[in-house]
């Protein structure tokens, strides 16, 4: 056993179906973790592993190796249910194998880089670099960065023209890749959509691929690269391109007027497609799940069995892209969701549960299914939590079955202070419906609410912001009538602001963020008007905001923004401590890009935006009728 430091030494021969696997040693990863804090993000043997041992990998050398990556840390990677998912779909293979990696705190990061080792999976502590796919989850747009550092960390080239050789190939898969522009220039490819078979798919067609040219690839692999080699990797990607959700960047090119904006696209070659539709699980009921998860070795963020009890959302809130990009909407049955629940908690040991979709309380069924799972005879309590409650569907009933559990806080999200505004983002409910449903929980006995509100939604006035405080007023007077003496001094509410951003798939894709200054100004109106006992107050900072809105929204062009960020030196850009905006605000102008044009211009409503590429099955003129309809309310 030798530690890999440098894939380019791999043989030829260690790089193709008979290759030997190289990884580290336990004796070898004790000497890496000396000194460095939180060891137990980095040694594996957590309880449910299920990548196959290395064993069985030097064995059967025709195994596809995937790796999934989290481009965080592992406490917050390791609460992603996604990842959850396609592990356990991919190790139910008899073909492939999953393994997974999360960034490198940079204590860690640091030690692998004097040492001069690459990054490694946790589960047999193998190079990135030999495995056949690396899938990172690109949940938003600042992790970017640190996707490009793991690559870097993995001594792979940052760029997909750079990495000539065919293996391993990278993609990206996530809520962020419906825009997958911004991305392309790194990735081999992105899965747009549902990923739990479009994963399969992929990785049978890497294994058929390996298997046609088995005695080819010998001659490819390793050293120097050359034109045979492209070609094979070209089949490959063609091929790959053929699968729903797959959107191959190489095979486009995007046109753009003499003013900047994008004009259309050209598809290189007859066979690729001239929209890529994403891919979509239509028998949710049956699909793989994440009821055995890998259990942490540490604290994690939401350390929970979390089950997936709906899929879409059907409420069409205009600023939602989630609501949009995941449709149709999907429930599995109480039957398979109870069997779900219980085996999980059985299996894992949590003593809390949490059913999650983007509207949990929209369930239908949402009553008895955790009625069920409450009576299901445990040894000890159980608590529900469901992250996303409707304020219109939050009933006595329901808080009553929630409570008899530990109870955990509630998080509404009201997302506007007035109703003229939550009329025009299509949250449809009333200001009765959201002090009615607050009223029952402090009723209940909840001590502890969050709320969620944005600001600079389109059309939206000073008194749209006036009218944020003066909801939280309402609501303390409501706690202080409902709760005893004594808990009323344990209230909290948690207000959170966030700055809206235009989303692509959207019916608001077409409006413009609001400039820094604005919003600091308007969140300086809801800071100095908001009650100072019992609040506490958070807001996203509109630098950070106005990053994320650019990449959101960007096209080819912001590729080179972030590699020019990231060699600048920009990494964990969702951490407070280590966002730099002077940083980015270098790299833009590096790149010849203007931030405002991705931020604060209203698109065309004829213009081609970058993300028309992709079908979500939502027709472009459905978008511009709600925009249009907003506008007029």
């Amino acid at each position: 056993m030798m530690i890999l430091t440098d894939a380019s030494a791999i043989s030829c021969a260690e790089k193709n179906m008979n290759r030997k696997i190289k990884y580290l040693s336990l004796k070898q990863l004790e000497e890496l973790l000396e000194g460095i804090e939180k060891p137990g993000r980095y040694i594996n043997n957590e309880v449910g592993t299920k990548s196959k041992p290395i064993e069985f990998l030097e064995k059967n050398t025709d195994t596809v190796l995937a790796c999934l990556v989290f481009p965080d840390i592992y406490e917050v990677g390791m609460s992603n249910l996604g990842i959850q998912i396609l592990y356990n779909a991919i190790n139910s293979c008899g073909f492939a194998s999953a393994e997974r990696a999360y960034a490198p705190w940079t204590d860690f990061e640091k030690r692998l880089r004097d040492e001069n080792v690459a990054l490694f999976s946790l589960e047999n502590r193998i190079s990135l670099a030999d495995f056949d796919l690396i899938g990172f989850n690109a949940a938003h747009e600042m992790l970017y960065t640190n996707i490009l550092n793991m690559l870097d960390m993995a001594r792979l080239e940052v760029t997909h023209e750079a990495r000539q050789h065919i293996f391993p190939l990278v993609c990206a898969g996530g809520s962020s890749v419906f825009n997958p522009w911004p991305l392309s220039k790194f990735t081999d490819f992105a899965v747009i959509g549902d990923g739990e078979e479009a994963v399969i798919e992929i990785l049978k067609k890497i294994s058929d691929f390996k298997y046609r040219h088995k005695d080819a690839l010998p001659e490819y692999c390793g050293g120097h690269f050359n034109q045979a080699e492209s070609r094979l990797k070209n089949e490959l990607l063609l091929g790959l391109s053929e699968i729903d959700g797959v959107f191959v960047s190489r095979f486009y090119r995007i046109n753009y007027s003499l003013k900047g904006d994008i004009c259309g696209f050209d598809c290189k070659g007859n066979t690729v497609k001239k929209t890529v539709k994403k891919a979509t699980v239509s028998d949710f009921e049956n699909a793989v799940t994440a009821q055995t998860p890998v259990i942490p070795n540490i604290q994690t963020v939401h350390d929970r069995l979390n089950i997936e009890i709906m899929r879409g959302c059907s409420r069409g809130c205009r600023f939602c892209q989630a609501g949009f990009t995941y449709r149709p909407v999907r429930q599995k049955s109480i039957d398979k969701l109870l069997a779900e629940s219980i085996e999980g908690l059985k299996n894992t040991g949590y003593d809390e549960i949490s059913f999650t979709s983007l509207s949990s309380s929209d369930y239908r069924g949402i009553s008895s299914l955790v009625e069920k799972v409450l009576s299901a005879g445990f040894a000890h309590k159980i608590s529900v939590s469901m992250p996303s409650l409707r304020l219109d569907s939050f009933t006595l009933g329901l808080a009553k079955l929630i409570q008899s559990g530990r109870k955990t806080g509630l998080t509404f999200a009201p997302e506007a202070g007035s109703q003229r505004l939550r009329d025009i983002i299509k949250k449809d409910f009333t200001e009765e419906d959201l002090l009615g449903s607050i009223t029952l929980a402090l009723s209940e006995g909840w001590e502890k609410i969050k709320l969620y509100f944005m600001i600079g939604l389109p059309f939206e006035t000073e008194d749209d912001i006036y009218a944020i405080p003066d909801l939280v007023r309402k609501i303390i007077a409501i706690a202080k009538t409902t709760l005893p003496g004594r808990s009323i001094g344990r209230f909290t509410l948690g207000v959170s602001i966030n700055a809206f951003c235009p989303k692509p798939f959207t019916p608001f894709q077409w409006h413009r963020q609001e400039s820094m200054e604005v919003l600091k100004h308007k969140f300086g109106i809801i800071s100095s008007g908001m009650p100072k006992r019992f609040v506490k107050l958070h807001w996203t900072s509109p630098e950070k905001s106005l990053v994320e809105c650019a990449m959101s929204r960007g096209d080819f062009r912001i590729s080179d923004v972030v590699e020019n960020a990231w060699k600048a030196g920009a990494k964990f850009d969702n951490w407070t401590d280590f966002f730099d905006f002077n940083l980015w605000q270098d790299s833009f102008v590096k790149a010849g890009a203007d931030i405002k044009f991705y931020t604060e211009r209203l698109y065309n409503e004829n213009e081609t935006l970058p993300w028309d590429i992709i079908d979500i099955g939502i027709k472009k003129s459905f978008f511009l009728k709600e925009y249009r309809a907003a506008r007029c309310i």
